[in-house]
């Protein structure tokens, strides 16, 4: 049965359904509000082990630029300030055209080089991938592993522009992501309460999020918190709010 959301503003409306939209959702998928009562503790996860209070709206991709709007951090962020994530090292691999193909010149395919480092750009992006072949992702060493690790942070919590030339690879070798999406009328944590996520990489989509003095949300993974509203006691209330790990330290998407 659908949430009554009649007693929101056309404008929060509006707002709280650009934020799902996001996330490929639309205002059915919302569910009722959570009240996380003083001094107890509620788990939102997804997993065969982890037991949750509501079930997430699963998401699945393997687009790293969706993967950013969804819970990255903008790149407009970082006009002005450098990003502090690590940036990967130079990789090189050598690959062929795929089978059948023809050179302008007419004569049989011929080895192709992909380059991939922080600031490189590539005349087509898009297309870059289709010259990666199986033997080429088979030979990268642990090295190339890591630093493909570290594009793919950089990709989605700091400026994909420096980063770009990885997307290949990152979506090559990441595969599917998949995350686990809460989407909530209204969240409240009470003093001396915890809403706790993970771990992994979840997101909570509210039009309202109430954190009480004394009350926490913390996560064991990745959290992105898209709320309408933030309303906190003592302070005045914050529209349009898109925080990503309120309380934890990210962790990498790209996991073993």
């Amino acid at each position: 049965m659908p949430v009554d959301l009649g007693n929101i503003s056309q404008q929060d409306r509006q707002d709280f359904e650009s934020r799902l939209k996001v996330f490929g959702m639309d205002l059915s998928a919302v569910q009722e509000p959570l009240m996380v009562n003083a001094s107890a503790k509620v788990t939102l996860g997804f997993g065969p082990k982890t037991i949750s209070a509501r079930q997430p709206f699963v998401v699945q991709t393997t687009d790293f630029a969706a993967v950013k709007r969804m819970v990255g951090i903008e790149d407009r962020v970082f006009k002005n300030v450098a990003p502090s994530v690590a940036l990967p090292g130079r990789i090189e691999l050598g690959s062929r055209l795929r089978a059948g193909s023809i050179t302008s010149s007419g004569d049989s395919p011929q080895r192709r080089s992909f380059t991939a480092a922080p600031g490189h750009t590539m005349d087509d992006p898009e297309g870059a991938s289709a010259v990666l072949e199986d033997a080429d992702l088979a030979s990268l060493d642990t090295e190339a592993i890591e630093n493909i690790r570290l594009a793919a942070r950089a990709f989605v919590r700091g400026n994909s522009a420096t980063v770009s030339s990885f997307r290949p690879l990152i979506e090559a070798t990441v595969g599917r992501v998949t995350i686990p999406v809460f989407a909530l009328k209204t969240v409240v944590v009470e003093n001396g309460s915890v809403l706790e996520f993970g771990p992994g990489v979840n997101a909570l989509v509210a039009y309202e999020v109430q954190i009480e003095q004394g009350g926490v949300i913390r996560s064991r993974g990745h959290l992105t918190v898209s709320c309408t509203k933030l309303v906190r006691p003592g302070r005045s209330v914050i529209r349009g709010i898109s925080a990503t790990n309120l309380t934890a330290a990210f962790r990498p998407i790209f996991s073993e």
